[in-house]
Formats: structure tokens, C-alpha cells, sequence
């Protein structure tokens, strides 16, 4: 089963998420590239778009399973390092389904899903918390 997600760090520690479908990764590829960010020791975010809320994900209950067992083992690593996802939406009426999704996001991943209307100004926030956490 492949995700339909691209993941790019050449930014890091701006971790770019792609979920329009384009490149797509399988989920081991998706963990491990994970794992990379986590053993810098180095906070960092996510910054992700294309993602379709109203439509189911397609992810497989052993894709969720492998997923949760990789979070329980990486619980630590995840709190101490991933400070936040910025989630770019330029429509108003996805950017709703969005919001509503972060709340489940955040119980499931525990960092926040922040719902932003454009690129520029996920980036710029996403370096101001990058900068609170490193002081």
C-alpha cells in the first residue's frame, strides 16, 4: 500500500509534506525518512499541504498499525523535537475541514496542526517557534 505523500528535508529543519499524490512513498520510506529528522537531536516542523480531508485517506489498518507502533517507539523523540505542523491551505472552505482535523492531528501525533492560509507566512512562523525553542 502505497501513501500518497511525498516528504522533502533539504529545508531542515523545515520538513516539507506533499500529500497532493505527486512522488508518492511507501510508509516504511515515509518512517525512516522520520527517523533521519529524529536522530539530528534538532527541533524542526512540518510544513505540508494538498492534503483532501473529506475524502478518506486509504490508509490500510496495518499501514495504521506499523504507524502507531513506530510512534510508540519513537514517543520521546517526537515530543522533544517536532514543535508543530503548519498545514497550507489557501481555501477557505478546505482550510475549515483542516481545522477541524487538527484536533484529532494533535491528540494522535501530540504537536499541533496549525491551519495557515499561505506559504510565506507558515514559513514565518514556523522559523519564530523554531527560534522560541532553541532559546
Amino acid at each position: 500500500m502505497r501513501q500518497s505523500m511525498q516528504i522533502d528535508i533539504q529545508d531542515f529543519p523545515l520538513v516539507r509534506m506533499d500529500y497532493s499524490g505527486e512522488g508518492n512513498q511507501t510508509i516504511e520510506e515515509t518512517l525512516q525518512i522520520f527517523e533521519q529528522c529524529l536522530q539530528r537531536k534538532q527541533a524542526f516542523v512540518f510544513l505540508a499541504g494538498g492534503a483532501d480531508f473529506d475524502k478518506d485517506p486509504g490508509d490500510s489498518v496495518a499501514d495504521r498499525r506499523v504507524v502507531s507502533l513506530w510512534m510508540k517507539q519513537h514517543k520521546a523523540d517526537l515530543r522533544d523535537y517536532v514543535k508543530a505542523m503548519y498545514y497550507v491551505e489557501p481555501s477557505s472552505v478546505k482550510r475549515l475541514a483542516a481545522k477541524a482535523f487538527s484536533v484529532i492531528y494533535g491528540k494522535f501525533w501530540g504537536h499541533p496542526m496549525i491551519v495557515m492560509q499561505s506559504n510565506d507566512e507558515a514559513v514565518q512562523q514556523a522559523h519564530m517557534l523554531l527560534e522560541q525553542s532553541s532559546e
